[in-house]
């Protein structure tokens, strides 16, 4: 496959990854800043607000990945013979890295208007978050074939953590920010998001010959 043909097939699934959750989560993390006085927030409140709301992102943006094959977006891919599995964990990075994008920048603008907390493993915490709820969902809207049933879990993970404080996760709590600078369990986070994202490219094309 020519550098060409990769640029063209890049900026096809690029043009397929860019939901319209992209400028909907876009918009609202730049207008909530409008709203709060970050000169006033601590290390604790901004985690809060990046563990508790900012991370939601991940369910708008990572669910619909898995059936973006429905209704024959697919065809140009297999008529091509590509192969299915680095092309879906291409749009999972891309997400991961919009999702990046507009956290870093939100966390950003509140640290540049006075917010007292690290904003390195403020970003990457609330990142890793992110795409582990969205990374759930994603995976349940496969094996389900449904995205909403991919919305449900992944909230339903959030509401577990958030009610329970870990105490039925353990290792996996979602929310390690809001006990400590830095939690070396996102790690573990990230680890299972990347699981999920190999179990879903394998899973794809076996659902697509069935």
């Amino acid at each position: 496959m020519t550098g060409q043909t990769l640029r063209m097939l890049g900026w096809y699934n690029l043009k397929l990854t860019a939901h319209v959750s992209w400028p909907l989560s876009a918009a609202l993390l730049a207008v909530a800043p409008l709203f709060m006085s970050p000169e006033l927030m601590d290390r604790g409140y901004v985690a809060g607000i990046g563990e508790l709301l900012v991370s939601l992102i991940g369910l708008m943006v990572f669910p619909h990945l898995a059936l973006l094959e429905n209704g024959g977006i697919g065809e140009t891919l297999y008529a091509k013979k590509v192969r299915h599995s680095p092309v879906f964990l291409f749009r999972w990075l891309v997400t991961i890295v919009y999702a990046f994008g507009v956290i870093a920048a939100f966390l950003a603008c509140l640290h540049w208007r006075g917010a007292g907390f690290d904003l390195a493993p403020m970003i990457a915490g609330v990142t890793m978050t992110a795409v582990a709820i969205g990374t759930c969902g994603m995976t349940v809207a496969l094996l389900l074939r449904s995205p909403s049933a991919g919305y449900i879990a992944g909230f339903a993970w959030y509401l577990l953590d958030f009610t329970t404080k870990g105490k039925l996760t353990g290792p996996f709590y979602l929310f390690g920010l809001l006990k400590s600078d830095w939690d070396p369990d996102k790690w573990l986070l990230a680890g299972l998001s990347l699981a999920l994202a190999a179990l879903c490219a394998f899973l794809l094309p076996r659902g697509r010959l069935d």
